[in-house]
């Protein structure tokens, strides 16, 4: 006869596990009685109770029964726990199969599974019903994908419209029978603010119609009464928006209302969820367990590492990531630096997590062609004596200076300063704090930001300096002159629109004013400007129709993800770039993804000014360029083996290119 009996004891609000029998041996045990106090034992009568939640019960009956055969102790199950490890068992056998169905749809290989093939059709046939857009058929498979796995990840490149590929999925979810324990009537979207008025103009193009929204910013503008009328509401709003640095405030508020409506959770540009332990990723993590369905939208998946890849899976599959990935966080960071991709350790996450993710790669799109101009400009006398006279000096401090502490910073300062000379030397009058977009109103920091310094080495000559602070008044910057031209010779006539990028913000104010000289309207897309104006700003440009402004001047950390510019505008001009190749390719994605017409050209400008360090960025762009492409067509690309933000190559190339010149 067995000396110890395990069984469980299961009532609506206790839950424990009961060990009878001969207890006393247990509790006599030091080591023992340490284990069971870790599991937080207690003791009744004669017997041992250990607690349990719903989702942790085969857990810790399994820690149960590893602690008594460490100590060979026998022990007998009772019908009832024999009965849960069945189901646990039968459960664990039936997830089995559907991840092999799920890989098969993702792999477009389930047209010979009859049951796969009559619910495609069922799929199709609601979305038919239920959508107004059309979806293309690589949308339509990650929808059926997203609609089957109810908690998936889809790592399509931007512009290949995500959002309507979740909004397929939802159609069909929503329109399962009522009792069916996956259907879905609401759908909240965790992501930049910037992504909140996309998610509501995409519901009516894709429905047909506008739907009640709610939005939660994440600061002191949300009321207590506003909450209660729509978390806590009965008929609360089909769509609620939640800023991604807002999910920490309301975190109990929104588990409050997943367990009370039936909620499929988005995280879009998923990729900002930073390390596991960060106060962000918990917070998803705690709420997406109170999800009927969850969803991960981005692009680039491991931007850092494999290690970004934990928090993905910890918010699809609370309960089972770890046995899907089957690497420990730590495990997966040793990946990203002593592993390539070819790496068998590398194939080997991707087969585990194959089946809960599909990824739309640019090849894919099919988009319709661009072309790129590269406009070589020739600085005009004044500009090239302040350019000249500061790199000159810069130079010789980039061969001199060895201190690796303030190399780094004082040298990016620099670099900055070049890029603001080659453009307009009127910048070089202010701080680069002043100069920059710090991202504050968008949620994004620009890393240039933190440069304040007006300690230039050109602020000790002050003839010199004299010089560049009446530069506006000597002379307009060349790139200004040429994009004027542009705009009257080619785009404006045919009425069409452009978009104009710029890192700096005083360069949008400055060529804003130029052109509203020239009779030319223009609206700004930067930090300081309000997200209402923002979005009217939007709304108007993307109106093919409306010719109230034709030209919008923009910063890239302030016209990032989430933002479709394609259906009015179809040139982009680029006053200048810095040396971040995601950050570019991504700007020029604006204008270029799904829902093009196929004859339609988009055209890209680059104003680069003849013998400077524009030049130089160029140049590493298109090496940056080239090699993202190779990483891009990866499954799960990891972008941190391209050093966007490292200054060195350029400083060692704008020294060779000034050798050459000089």
């Amino acid at each position: 006869m067995s000396l110890i009996t395990i069984d469980v004891e299961n009532l609506s609000k206790i839950k424990n596990f009961i060990i009878s029998g001969e207890i006393s041996m247990l509790l006599k045990n030091k080591r023992i009685k340490l284990s069971l106090k870790r599991l937080g034992y207690s003791v009744i009568e004669d017997k041992i109770l250990i607690p349990f939640q719903d989702k942790t019960q085969i857990k810790t009956l399994q820690e149960i029964q590893r602690l008594l055969s460490k100590f060979d102790i026998e022990q007998d199950l009772s019908e009832n726990i024999k009965s849960e490890l069945e189901s646990f068992n039968r459960e664990e056998n039936l997830f089995e199969k559907f991840s092999e169905k799920a890989m098969s749809i993702r792999n477009d290989k389930f047209k010979d599974n009859p049951e796969l093939v009559a619910l495609f059709n069922q799929f199709q046939n609601v979305l038919k019903e239920e959508l107004e857009r059309r979806l293309y058929p690589l949308q339509l498979l990650s929808a059926f994908h997203m609609a089957f796995a109810q908690n998936s990840c889809n790592f399509a490149v931007p512009g290949a419209g995500k959002t309507s590929i979740v909004y397929g999925a939802y159609a069909y979810l929503k329109n399962l029978p009522i009792e069916h324990p996956s259907r879905v009537d609401k759908l909240l979207v965790i992501g930049p603010i910037s992504s909140f008025a996309p998610w509501e103009k995409e519901y009516k193009a894709c429905f047909g119609y506008s739907t009640k929204s709610f939005r939660m910013s994440g600061n002191s503008e949300i009321s207590r009464e506003q909450k209660e009328q729509h978390l806590y509401s009965a008929t609360p709003a089909e769509l609620t928006l939640i800023f991604h640095g807002g999910v920490d405030s309301y975190e109990s508020d929104i588990i409050d209302f997943l367990k009370r409506n039936k909620t499929m959770v988005v995280v879009d540009e998923a990729h900002r969820i930073k390390n596991p332990e960060g106060v962000w990723g918990r917070s998803v993590t705690e709420i997406s367990k109170e999800a009927i369905s969850r969803v991960i939208l981005t692009g680039t998946p491991v931007p850092n590492g494999y290690q970004d890849i934990f928090n993905l899976y910890k918010f699809i599959y609370p309960f089972k990531f770890k046995e899907i990935l089957n690497f420990h966080y730590h495990n997966l960071e040793d990946m990203t630096y002593n592993s390539q991709p070819e790496s068998s350790r590398v194939q080997e996450l991707k087969e585990n997590i194959s089946p809960y993710f599909i990824r739309i790669k640019k090849d894919d799109l099919n988009l319709p062609g661009i072309e790129e101009h590269v406009m070589s400009i020739e600085m005009d006398s004044y500009q090239r004596e302040i350019y000249d006279f500061i790199e000159s000096q810069y130079i010789e401090n980039f061969k001199e200076n060895d201190s690796a502490t303030v190399k780094d910073i004082l040298n990016k300062a620099k670099l900055i300063r070049l890029r603001q000379a080659s453009t307009n030397p009127s910048l070089l009058s202010k701080t680069l704090k002043d100069s920059l977009e710090n991202g504050i109103l968008t949620g994004e920091v620009d890393p240039n930001s933190i440069f304040t310094t007006d300690t230039d080495e050109f602020i000790n000559d002050s003839e010199f300096f004299n010089k560049i602070c009446k530069y506006s008044e000597l002379e307009t910057p060349k790139k200004f002159v040429q994009i004027l031209n542009l705009l009257m010779a080619e785009i404006l006539p045919e009425n069409g629109k452009v978009i104009i990028w710029t890192i700096f913000i005083q360069n949008a104010k400055e060529l804003k004013h130029y052109l509203k000289l020239n009779n030319i309207k223009s609206n700004l897309l930067i930090g300081e400007i309000s997200q209402p104006d923002r979005e009217a700003t939007i709304d108007k440009f993307n109106d093919p129709n409306n010719l109230e402004f034709q030209v919008v001047i923009a910063n890239p950390f302030s016209v990032a993800e989430s933002i479709s510019l394609h259906k009015g505008c179809h040139n982009a001009i680029y006053l200048e770039r810095d040396y971040n190749c995601s950050n570019f390719l991504q700007s020029k994605d604006r204008i270029h993804r799904v829902g093009l017409d196929k004859s339609q050209i988009t055209k890209y400008y680059y104003f680069i000014s003849k013998d400077s360090i524009d030049e130089v960025i160029n140049h590493r762009l298109l090496l940056k360029i080239a090699r993202m492409e190779e990483i891009i067509n990866d499954d799960i690309p990891l972008f941190s083996r391209i050093n966007d933000n490292d200054e060195t190559d350029i400083i060692k190339e704008l020294i060779a290119n000034y050798a050459q010149r000089t």
